[in-house]
């Protein structure tokens, strides 16, 4: 490192100093440029009827001239950080000001768009007029970087202002062509000349990345590639460039100090980076779905309506507040089944997948948090079996995608049409969420057996957990682990047991019910589907507004325990509902041992499961109290609400069509909670350090 070789002269530390120096004229450039970006986006963007900059996607004599002088000043002001010149603190705060200046009146007609403008100049201006002290940036590159290796001398130098033209290139290019801001082809090739230029500062780091071993980085070269024939078209273009920039910004934040110490930490605490990483996912989704193409009209959709659905194709619950096939455009239906597969499987074991296929490693730290996250001892063994979770998994839902689709070339559809529904609700099955093509899901095809009992299995396949498939390897590898043999017997009973008695229920109590008016054979397939579906998938084969009250709260208790640990489904979980209900005799028995086909369960084992119950509880119990005093509904839909969102199934009453903003959020936070609060609740309390202070005991009266 550094420390032990040029910062211990005096010439090497003025080598650094120097270096440094030059980072920060270049970080202002770079913002300076950005600034400039903004202006230009944004008074083209800013709805301004009867001002100077006039309507949104015109341009005024007045915005032509507040044009000219911010490309003037920015080009001023970029030669005067790169060459010194003495001008520098005059031209710098002049563009900032002016940007602020003009974006002032414009708040009263476009608060969103000249907001953003204003506050990020002066975001600008305040970190121009107050910059950080060379002094510290010398210390910190002293102990992070190695200049002397060609890689930290080029982050040293480039690092901060290619990570600031990446972003705002990226965020200039989602502007243009994701919410549609100008549909002046002027726009979008300035936007892409800039993608091209921002590229170009890339391609030096993206080249040594790649020199070194390491295959992504050759994703972003080949897509920016690609991007230069396809400049005839420049929606496409301009798409293919983001994606390049997209994952080149990812690179460039993967190499910074400060994300590798966030990494870290996520990693001694995995259940936090289970959690930031389905926030990240929800961020994206409800960020995509806003554009404009996500949506049927082609007019964007409300941003309460895409995070909701976001949230809810992400915890793959299937609860909506849009209907799928008539609101959402084919690409809005894309990010839903994008967001489906990946929150399905959860975003860690595809990230290490993809580490795997792109030759990383996840260090020593990650390893220990991925083994962690998937209950397995040995660490070498999480990489194997991450690559067989996902394998099988794209596997089986191509498996189920043909046997749909050619079920579905019986119902009067076209090849392309039937591939297309036999994908979607395959990959929403196996994921259990419930989200269909159809605005009354499966009810047009109550009485096709092939398509319920393919769904069916799909749900069952997705609900079951990798333990079943982790268990199957360890033994054609030859090896054994009782512990694991006894968690997956525990939960094919489980699942077997719920899934007969639900069958059984719905059948004795909706026969002249909901299930009137079909024939034997279909009451009965049909009540046995209900069962498999009420678990966690959200599908529903037959009206809901006649249930019997008996059928909904045995609904709500399949809900409630949902899928198994490691499935694609929510609730507290079978293990969970059979470890307590296994400590009720041996506390009625006044023994402290929890038995299990012939297993003691830890003790730990027994308390979080008790955890996970109770909190459980109260989530589900503080949200139907929310909802219950803030929307317009009766008892009964509205726990059915909390309860299908907690459980990530998706199943409704009719509650969901009646939540107004604050509603919605609600049952949002309550889907992610559901997704990521059990697993949760098992990696904070699954192994925590032995205390050494003992107390003593107290005895209380219960029961």
């Amino acid at each position: 490192m550094l420390a032990g070789s040029t910062s211990g002269s005096k010439g090497g530390g003025g080598v650094l100093r120097e270096l440094v120096s030059r980072s920060h004229r270049r970080l202002g450039a770079a913002r300076l440029a950005g600034a400039a970006v903004s202006g230009l986006l944004g008074q083209l963007a800013v709805n301004m009827p009867g001002g100077y900059f006039g309507p949104a996607d015109s341009a005024t004599i007045e915005g032509r001239w507040y044009a000219a002088v911010v490309v003037l000043l920015a080009v001023i002001g970029i030669d005067a950080y790169l060459s010194r010149r003495r001008w520098l603190p005059l031209v710098v705060p002049a563009l900032y000001a002016l940007n602020v200046g003009a974006f002032i009146a414009p708040l009263a007609s476009d608060l969103v768009v000249a907001g953003i403008v204003l506050v990020w100049n002066l975001v600008l201006l305040g970190r121009f007029l107050f910059p950080r002290s060379t002094t510290a940036s010398v210390r910190i590159a002293a102990t992070e970087l190695d200049v002397d290796d060609d890689l930290g001398r080029w982050l040293l130098v480039n690092l901060p202002a290619a990570r600031h033209l990446a972003a705002v290139a990226l965020a200039a290019t989602l502007a243009v062509v994701g919410f549609e801001i100008s549909a002046v082809q002027a726009v979008e090739l300035l936007t892409l000349g800039v993608d091209l230029a921002v590229m170009a500062v890339l391609t030096p780091f993206l080249a040594r990345l790649a020199r070194r071993g390491e295959r992504l980085p050759w994703l972003p070269l080949l897509l920016s590639a690609t991007a230069v024939p396809a400049a005839a078209w420049p929606a496409l273009a301009l798409s293919l460039l983001a994606a390049s920039l997209a994952v080149g910004l990812a690179l460039l934040v993967s190499h910074t100090p400060l994300f590798r110490e966030l990494l870290d930490h996520f990693f001694g605490r995995p259940a936090l980076l289970v959690l930031a990483s389905f926030v990240a996912l929800i961020t994206v989704g409800t960020v995509l779905l806003s554009m404009p193409a996500a949506s049927a009209t082609g007019h964007g959709i409300e941003p309460v309506d895409a995070f909701f659905t976001a949230t809810s194709a992400s915890c793959v619950t299937g609860l909506i507040v849009l209907d799928t096939p008539n609101d959402l455009s084919l690409f809005g239906q894309l990010v839903v089944l994008a967001l489906i597969q990946v929150g399905g499987l959860n975003i860690m074991v595809l990230s290490t997948f993809a580490a795997v296929l792109m030759g990383r490693g996840l260090g020593l730290r990650g390893e220990a948090a991925l083994a962690e996250l998937l209950d397995i001892q040995e660490t070498r063994s999480a990489y194997r079996l991450i690559v067989l979770i996902v394998v099988t998994t794209f596997a089986v839902e191509a498996g189920g995608a043909l046997a749909l689709a050619a079920a579905f070339l019986r119902h009067d559809m076209g090849w392309v049409e039937a591939l297309w529904k036999g994908a979607f609700h395959s990959i929403s099955a196996f994921c259990n969420a419930g989200f269909a093509l159809q605005s009354d899901s499966l009810i047009p095809f109550q009485r096709d057996p092939v398509v319920l009992l393919t769904i069916a299995c799909l749900i069952t396949l997705g609900g079951l957990g990798f333990a079943v498939l982790a268990f199957t390897w360890l033994r054609v590898a030859g090896r054994r682990k009782i512990g694991l043999a006894v968690q997956v017997r525990v939960v094919l009973v489980a699942s077997a047991v719920l899934v007969v008695v639900g069958w059984l229920t719905i059948a004795a109590l909706e026969w002249e019910g909901s299930l009137v008016g079909l024939p034997v054979r279909d009451r009965v397939l049909n009540a046995l589907f209900q069962s498999v579906t009420c678990r966690t998938a959200g599908f529903n084969s037959v009206a809901y507004d006649t249930l019997n009250p008996a059928t909904v709260l045995l609904m709500m208790f399949l809900m409630f325990v949902g899928a198994s640990p490691g499935g694609t489904g929510g609730g507290i979980k079978t293990t969970t509902l059979v470890v307590l209900l296994s400590a009720l005799p041996s506390a009625a028995r006044g023994r402290p041992d929890v038995v299990l086909f012939r297993r003691r369960i830890a003790a730990g084992t027994v308390y979080r499961s008790a955890a996970i119950a109770v909190v459980a509880v109260l989530v589900v119990a503080v949200a139907a109290m929310l909802l219950l005093a803030s929307q317009q509904g009766g008892f009964e839909s509205m726990l059915f609400e909390v309860v299908s969102a907690f459980g990530t199934v998706g199943l409704s009453l009719g509650a969901t069509a009646m939540l107004d903003g604050f509603g919605k959020v609600v049952v949002a936070l309550v889907m992610l909670a559901g997704r990521v609060g059990p697993l949760a609740l098992a990696l904070l309390f699954g192994r925590g350090g032995e205390t050494r202070v003992g107390y003593p005991e107290a005895s209380l009266m219960v029961g």
